[in-house]
């Protein structure tokens, strides 16, 4: 066992490199629409972030800082983008951005992997923005978190080799477990957070407690697509920042009695 697992750890449990070769074979393909593009984002706290892609880097400045970092794109669904950044500069974070080109509609993510471990915590950290894109006349519902998911099961299957059954158990928490891959059997519940940015569009973000991994999912219940991207500690402790994907599917709904609610 390694050092990056959190301590108690169970014998046998896998590292981030052992479970995620293979998890983007499901993913949508990357596309290059922005490339050559600019586009300013307003967030909710006043900032602006300013980018310009390129063919492979984007170059980007919030709040004072700057970069050209290398990033990723995907072309979801009606004029939808899952955009990703990892700052090479810094080292343990990304940025994830989910928007509405047409609506003007972004959420956004920061994602971080902590040098420590807090206690009772994670070390993993995100941090949640909403915001539109300049000159669009916003339409349509504003992101903001939702407890839609709370009581669904679904089933992701991301390769031939990978798929894992979600319990979305709260508005703080999610169940998972491994039906499919080399970690057949094992599961755990961890901490998520939960946005909601169209009907039937959801993102989705889990910060696992027993590896350093960050997660960053857009699910569209409407194609059945799972969009999304890992940030997390390898067993060397190398930081990975990766893509990933799945077929997604609602398989069951848990109904509460009344007078009784999850969190």
């Amino acid at each position: 066992m390694t050092g990056v697992l959190r301590e108690g750890a169970e014998k046998g449990w896998k590292n981030y490199d052992d479970l995620s070769p293979g998890m983007d074979t499901n993913r949508l393909p990357n596309t290059d629409d922005w490339s050559g593009k600019k586009l300013n984002v307003i967030l909710e706290n006043d900032a602006v972030l300013s980018l310009f892609f390129g063919g492979e880097t984007v170059k980007w400045s919030y709040c004072g800082e700057t970069g050209d970092d290398p990033y990723e794109e995907v072309f979801i669904a009606r004029c939808v983008y899952f955009i990703d950044i990892f700052f090479s500069g810094k080292g343990n974070e990304s940025l994830s951005l989910v928007f509405n080109s047409s609506t003007g509609r972004v959420i956004a993510v920061r994602s971080t992997i902590l040098d420590h471990l807090p206690p009772g915590d994670t070390r993993v950290a995100q941090e949640f923005l909403v915001g539109g894109i300049e000159g669009v006349d916003l339409a349509g519902e504003i992101p903001a978190l939702t407890r839609d998911l709370i009581g669904y099961r679904s089933i992701n299957i991301y390769s031939s080799n990978h798929t894992y059954e979600h319990f979305y158990v709260n508005s703080k928490r999610y169940a998972w477990q491994c039906l499919e891959g080399v970690q057949k059997g094992q599961g755990d519940m961890d901490y998520a957070t939960y946005y909601k940015l169209e009907e039937n569009m959801y993102l989705f973000c889990f910060r696992e407690k027993i590896i350093p991994v960050a997660s960053v999912f857009f699910f569209d219940f409407n194609k059945g697509t799972n969009t999304g991207k890992f940030l997390g500690l390898t067993s060397e402790g190398k930081v990975c920042n990766a893509g990933t994907g799945a077929f997604i599917q609602k398989t069951s709904f848990n109904c509460y009695p009344t007078g009784i609610k999850p969190v």
